[in-house]
């Protein structure tokens, strides 16, 4: 008897960890692309900020043109995410 009463509270807990709640819900479209939007406009800011570093003679050359290439492909690959999700990129 006390076997089965546990295994009822066990169903019950197990059922109870299961059930799907609202807040569990896989994160939407919109919120994917508004961190991709934030992060465009994170890595353009980092491009700004290294031209701007180069224009008053803080970084040479070399060292601006090692920060764009690095930067490109992310920017790119977040860019590319965008246009998948259907947002306007430009």
């Amino acid at each position: 008897m006390e076997w089965l009463i546990l295994a009822a509270v066990a169903a019950l807990a197990a059922l109870f960890v299961a059930w799907p709640r609202p807040g569990d819900a896989a994160p939407e479209a919109g919120d994917a692309a508004a961190d991709l939007l934030a992060r465009r406009d994170s890595l353009l800011a980092e491009l700004r900020e290294i031209d701007d570093d180069f224009a008053t003679g803080r970084i040479t050359e070399a060292d601006r043109a090692d920060a764009r290439r690095t930067l490109g492909p992310r920017l790119r690959a977040v860019t590319d995410a965008l246009r998948d999700l259907g947002e306007d990129v430009r």
